[in-house]
């Protein structure tokens, strides 16, 4: 089924819930994550979206299906000025980037920029994504978050859906 929030256009069978407890840990790599997402075997209801808009859930989707991606997701906290987003901007205008979506996130004082690349593979998603991540370690002392991220099983990738286009 087709997930629609703003322009973001998703075909997921599934999505996750955020809840207020530790619904799931995991061991990787001599880590321990803790997971509050609940994974929920549908797709999204257009009442559930307008739910997560109203900030009364948070949505979150997988971000590939069938080995391929329709985004890559910049997430970064917000300045009390926008020179990072003017940056981020710049970088992706040099790397030949020129469409792309912004918005508030549902976390707190965070930005997420959506980059479409239409059933991009996996594998090369992760090799998009680390051209990115060394243009914004060589121009910018901040950190901020990337997805897909190789690092983490792919069912751990998860896109938590914006809340108000910038």
């Amino acid at each position: 089924m087709k997930i629609r929030i703003f322009e973001l256009i998703f075909k997921r069978d599934h999505y996750y819930v955020e809840r207020r407890k530790i619904v799931e840990k995991i061991q990787i790599n001599n880590r321990t994550l803790y997971s509050k997402f609940e994974k929920i075997e549908e797709s999204p209801t257009p009442l559930l979206i307008q739910q997560h808009l109203n900030r009364e859930v948070t949505i979150a989707l997988p971000c590939a299906a069938n080995g391929t991606i329709d985004y890559l997701v910049i997430e970064y906290e917000k300045e009390p000025t926008q020179h990072f987003f003017y940056l981020i901007k710049q970088l992706l205008k040099s790397m030949g980037i020129t469409r792309f979506y912004t918005y508030e996130s549902s976390k707190e004082n965070h930005i997420q920029i959506f980059i479409p690349y239409p059933n991009l593979p996996l594998e090369e998603a992760y090799r998009e994504v680390e051209k990115i991540e060394q243009i914004l370690e060589i121009k910018s002392s901040k950190r901020c978050k990337i997805l897909p991220n190789k690092n983490l099983p792919i069912k751990h990738n998860k896109i938590t859906l914006p809340i108000k286009k910038m």
